[in-house]
């Protein structure tokens, strides 16, 4: 099963955008951050997946760059928002960075979010870490069993949301394109709290990473509906892709989106950062990822690596934006709707 869902982490960010750029060889790290602090900041609580992917990264990221000590600060708010703008802003010199979904800093651009007081390709791209297909699920109670029962329901699918996050805006375009009505309830705190509501029955449904929703479908706490990916999963190749089911004319704008939800897990820095401390820190990332005790680790956590170097992910990144345009009136529209 683990050989399987390391497969299937491969096969999800095996997009157009992204396929065929693997990790440069680790060179040397330079010594900028040696006898340094570095600040990261997590943009997610102190229960989340970030959180959890930012401790299990910490110590070999402190190992591989030389610092004095890595600091882990949670900066949760806006599904990401507070935590970029606050890295936007930074002086320079600031030894500070930003953890966290990097789609959501593009799809806030897009969606025109008055939150998102920064230009995402400027941010220094310093490495992902992780990719994984997001999946849609319902509660495990609940009569809703696919994107059929979905469409059929004569109100709205009620979403519980932590604010116009990635998965906000994801299921947004779900609902333009596959024709189904929604309702986004937000003001919860984080995913947990959204995965409770699901549970509960005080929502639908909600998205969130395939790792972190397996265990509640594997209990039969949660039902999956759809994967928001490319690829079919090899341990459940019977959950429907929405690059598969979407009608002909809106395959490109789900495309779009999937290949955006692929940016996943990174650490960027803000736009005046030096271009000694990205050189250093890219070069850390990119060790830690090939240090074998952190693959064992890894791999044994479920949480497995998924890397992009920081250089093929700046490029990748302006690409995604000049390409993504057809998903801004969606975008902006679903935000209008929750103002």
């Amino acid at each position: 099963m683990k050989s399987n869902r390391r497969k299937l982490l491969l096969a999800g960010a095996m997009t157009p955008v992204v396929m065929g750029m693997p990790l440069r060889a680790p060179a040397q790290v330079p010594d900028y951050y040696k006898g340094k602090t570095l600040i990261i900041n997590i943009a997610g609580s102190p229960a989340g997946g970030h959180t959890r992917f930012a401790r299990m990264l910490a110590p070999y990221i402190e190992k591989h760059i030389g610092a004095k000590e890595v600091r882990l600060v949670n900066m949760p708010g806006g599904g990401g928002l507070k935590a970029a703008n606050h890295v936007w802003r930074l002086k320079p010199g600031a030894n500070e960075v930003y953890f966290g979904n990097v789609s959501t800093l593009l799809l806030a651009s897009l969606a025109g979010s008055a939150g998102a007081t920064f230009d995402p390709t400027k941010f220094a791209f310093l490495g992902r870490v992780t990719s994984e297909p997001r999946v849609l699920t319902v509660g495990g109670k609940s009569a809703i069993r696919s994107v059929p029962d979905m469409q059929k329901l004569k109100r709205p699918f009620v979403f519980p949301s932590q604010g116009t996050d990635e998965d906000f805006y994801t299921m947004a375009v779900l609902a333009d394109a596959l024709g189904f009505k929604l309702k986004a309830v937000t003001g919860y705190e984080g995913n947990a709290d959204t995965s409770l509501a699901v549970i509960k029955g005080d929502g639908d449904g909600h998205i969130t990473g395939w790792s972190e929703s397996l265990g509640a479908i594997r209990s039969g706490d949660k039902f999956p509906v759809m994967m928001v990916t490319s690829q079919a999963s090899p341990d459940y190749p019977n959950i429907p892709i929405v690059t598969n089911i979407a009608p002909a004319a809106k395959k490109s704008v789900v495309q779009a989106m999937a290949t955006i939800l692929e940016t996943h897990r990174s650490y960027i820095g803000p736009p005046n950062m030096e271009q000694q401390a990205i050189a250093a820190f890219r070069a850390a990332v990119n060790a830690a990822m090939k240090d074998p005790a952190l693959i064992a680790e890894s791999t044994k956590g479920e949480r497995l690596l998924l890397p992009m170097d920081g250089t093929v992910q700046q490029k990748a990144m302006a690409e995604m934006a000049r390409t993504s345009a057809a998903l801004s009136p969606i975008l902006k529209a679903a935000v209008k709707e929750i103002q």
